[in-house]
C-alpha cells in the first residue's frame, strides 16, 4: 500500500497524464485538419499562388476584371485584352490548345468554354487537371449566368455580382435612350468575311435591339450565319456594322454601293476590338458605343 506521499505523486502523475495524452490528442486532430484543408478539391479557393490557365479569350476578360491576371499562367493566342495577357504564356487557340503545354504549365484549375468539336476537355481531365467547363452565353442574361458561375469558382461572389449589378444598370441607361429615338434602323452586323453574320438567338442581336436598331436577320433562329448577299441586298440595311471589315472595304465590293447603308455612308467599322462579340461585362462597353453612333446618324 503506498504512503500518503506517494498516492498525491500517483494522483498527480495521473493527472498529468491525462492532460499531456488531451493536448497530444488535440495536436493531432489539429494536424489531421490541416491535411485535409491542404488536399481535399477546393473550386473556389484561390490564392496568390493559385495557377490558372484560361481557354476563352471571354473567361479570360472575366479573370483579370475580378483582379486574378497574376495568377493565369497560360491563356490562348486569341486573348488579346487587357493589353498584359501579350506577358502571358500562349496554349493555342481555343479549341484545340497545346496539350503538353498546359501539362507543363501544371495549372491548378483551368477554364474553358463547352465546344462539341473539341476532344481537349476529355484529354486534360484523363490527366487529372481541374477543368471548369463554362457554357458559350447565347443572351445578356446568360452573360450575366457566366460571370456569377466564374465567380463562384474563384471565390469571386461579390466582384462577380458588383459586375453583373454594373452591366444592368449601365443597359438600363440605354434602353431609356433607345426609347426616344425617333427610329429604329435596320442594321446588318458583318462579324466576319465573307457575310458571316448574327442571328436573333445572339447576345449581340439582342444587344443591337436594347440600343435601338433592328438586326436584319433577328428572325433567324441561330447565334450565327453565312448570309448571301442576295437576301442582305433584299433587306437592305440602314446601317452596317462591321466587326472586321473596313468601311472601303464594302465600297470595293462589287454591287454594294447600291444599298442604302453605302449610299447614305452609314457603316459602323470602329466600336472597340470584341466589345460586342465576347459574351462578358464588356459587352455594355460596345453597347454605350455603338449607341452613341446610332444617335449621331438619326
Amino acid at each position: 500500500m503506498p504512503s500518503a506521499g506517494y498516492s498525491l505523486i500517483f494522483r498527480m502523475d495521473s493527472k498529468t497524464g491525462k492532460f499531456v495524452l488531451v493536448c497530444l490528442l488535440f495536436l493531432a486532430g489539429l494536424l489531421l485538419f490541416q491535411q485535409i484543408r491542404r488536399y481535399r478539391p477546393h473550386p473556389a479557393n484561390v490564392g496568390q499562388t493559385h495557377k490558372i490557365v484560361s481557354m476563352s479569350p471571354s473567361l479570360t476578360e472575366i479573370l483579370f476584371e475580378m483582379g486574378l491576371g497574376n495568377n493565369l499562367v497560360g491563356v490562348t493566342n486569341y486573348c488579346v485584352y487587357p493589353p498584359e495577357t501579350a506577358q502571358i504564356e500562349k496554349i493555342g487557340d481555343f479549341v484545340n490548345p497545346n496539350f503538353e503545354r498546359i501539362l507543363d504549365l501544371r495549372p491548378d484549375l483551368i477554364f474553358a468554354e463547352r465546344w462539341s468539336s473539341s476532344r481537349i476537355v476529355s484529354r486534360l481531365r484523363n490527366a487529372g487537371l481541374k477543368i471548369v467547363e463554362i457554357q458559350s452565353p447565347r443572351s445578356i442574361d446568360e452573360i450575366y449566368q457566366t460571370i456569377l458561375a466564374v465567380g463562384q469558382e474563384v471565390s469571386q461572389e461579390e466582384k462577380a455580382r458588383e459586375m453583373t449589378r454594373d452591366m444592368r444598370l449601365r443597359i438600363q441607361k440605354i434602353q431609356a435612350q433607345a426609347a426616344m429615338m425617333a427610329r429604329r434602323p435596320t442594321l446588318y452586323v458583318e462579324i466576319d468575311v465573307p457575310s458571316w453574320t448574327v442571328g436573333g438567338a445572339s447576345y449581340t442581336s439582342e444587344a443591337i435591339s436594347l440600343c435601338g436598331a433592328r438586326n436584319i436577320f433577328e428572325d433567324v433562329p441561330k447565334s450565327a450565319l453565312q448570309a448571301s448577299v442576295e437576301v442582305i441586298f433584299r433587306r437592305d440595311p440602314d446601317i452596317i456594322l462591321s466587326f472586321d471589315a473596313k468601311a472601303h472595304d464594302f465600297k470595293r465590293r462589287p454591287g454594294w454601293n447600291q444599298l442604302k447603308a453605302l449610299r447614305e455612308d452609314r457603316i459602323i467599322d470602329d466600336i472597340g476590338r470584341n466589345l460586342l462579340s465576347h459574351g462578358n461585362h464588356r459587352l455594355v462597353v460596345g453597347m454605350e458605343q455603338l449607341q452613341a453612333k446610332l444617335l449621331q446618324m438619326q
